[in-house]
């Protein structure tokens, strides 16, 4: 499966890789299973750097957002940072976080540590033990 998410441990921070050509519909399921066991609303670093070709296309990004959106309006999910390597996957990383972050909060990096630093300094997981 080319999406896995754990709850780090003593925390609520959770922890996503994706792996492999991902779908719109893989997307939607894994935000959808946040909806179904209640932690849509925590803190999520997602692991794109494992992100392989064919990548999705500026239009079906569009989509992703409008369907996450869809999603969002409904669920009020917790801040998401997205961590990339390969610089067409940072592109529609960016053009995805620029169309949805307006409902929640979202940032693009580079580099692992930065996106830990923003979610933890700027947001508090939420239950954190």
């Amino acid at each position: 499966m080319p999406i896995t998410c754990f709850t780090e441990e003593n925390s609520n921070l959770l922890r996503t890789e994706v792996t492999g050509a991902v779908t719109i519909p893989q997307i939607l399921d894994h935000l959808v299973s946040h909806v179904q066991n209640g932690t849509i609303g925590h803190c999520e670093v997602i692991d794109v750097r494992g992100v392989t070709s064919p990548y999705l296309t500026s239009a079906q990004i569009w989509q992703a957002a409008q369907a996450v959106l869809a999603i969002a309006l409904k669920s009020s999910p917790g801040p998401r940072a997205i961590v990339v390597e390969n610089d067409t996957v940072f592109g529609m990383s960016r053009m995805f976080s620029t169309l949805v972050e307006e409902t929640f909060p979202i940032r693009v990096y580079r580099e692992m540590e930065a996106a830990e630093h923003w979610l933890l300094e700027e947001y508090q997981p939420v239950n954190a033990i």
